[in-house]
């Protein structure tokens, strides 16, 4: 990635939680089964009334006249503890559901769209228009699920950290969703209730996945396609799990071979190299 297209490099921590539970990362959760919008400007601060300085951030969204640019302001107590928690998906998806400054954040987006409708696909467009940045580029590490704060902040991530943003605004109180995550092999996307999406929005025949009784539709998070549609090259991969409050397996053979995949390349990663002679 190009360097000079960050607002900072932060310092991140470098152990990889694999841990059961809620500390469950994509890898952890295999290891352990298996053996058009751009963002804008640099850092600005005002002083909230809180006394804290808030970190804000600026994003150019789909509008109902055009474009607009809507302004988000993070307070950057919330940045730094997100930064040294625990991450994981668990701990992710609970920082974004209810979260004020998302609230706001999808209220100014729902109040510039014409519709319930085209605001979602606004939203969609917003956390697909984020730079995207693979683990190993943006943090040097191989897994890391950024808490919403910190995709806002740094203006980059992966499919996970911008699963879980559009998870979390989709699930505030202007589109009022009920959002989980789906594990595509080497993927992450945003499931929603087929039920809280305007019919009109979806692709024909859509891409569902029923939990818990309740059906969900795939929404790309990478990539503003319709509802059910999946980016381009992940249509054909085998879907390995879901997140809601807790982990659903989908594909047990598929989550087994792609824990032996994971394992072998890891396994040969630390093999040395026989140079001969």
């Amino acid at each position: 990635m190009d360097e000079s297209r960050r607002h900072s490099t932060p310092s991140y921590r470098t152990d990889d939680r694999t841990d059961g539970g809620a500390g469950w990362t994509r890898r952890g959760l295999l290891g352990t089964l298996g053996a058009g919008v751009a963002l804008a400007g640099c850092v600005a601060r005002g002083r909230s009334g809180g006394g804290e300085e808030p970190i804000q951030r600026a994003f150019t969204v789909p509008a109902e006249q055009g474009h607009e640019r809507v302004g988000v302001d993070v307070p950057a107590g919330r940045y730094r503890r997100a930064r040294s928690a625990t991450h994981s998906f668990a701990a992710a998806m609970a920082a974004a559901r209810g979260w004020d400054v998302l609230d706001r954040l999808a209220a100014r987006i729902r109040r510039l769209a014409a519709s319930r409708g085209a605001g979602l696909r606004a939203v969609q467009a917003l956390t697909a228009g984020i730079d995207y940045a693979t683990d190993r580029e943006s943090t040097g590490r191989l897994e890391y699920v950024r808490f919403p704060a910190e995709t806002l902040v740094d203006g980059e991530g992966d499919c996970d950290d911008k699963a879980v943003l559009l998870a979390g605004l989709l699930a505030a109180d202007a589109f009022d969703c009920r959002t989980a995550l789906l594990m595509p092999e080497g993927h992450c996307a945003t499931l929603v209730a087929r039920a809280d999406l305007p019919a009109e929005l979806l692709a024909s025949d859509p891409l569902t996945v029923a939990l818990g009784g309740t059906e969900f539709v795939y929404v790309e998070a990478v990539e503003a396609v319709s509802p059910g549609r999946t980016a381009r090259e992940y249509g054909t991969r085998p879907r390995l799990a879901a997140f809601t409050d807790r982990w659903h397996v989908l594909d047990a053979r598929a989550v087994a071979a792609a824990a032996s995949d994971e394992l072998g390349r890891r396994l040969g990663n630390a093999l040395p190299v026989d140079r001969g002679g």
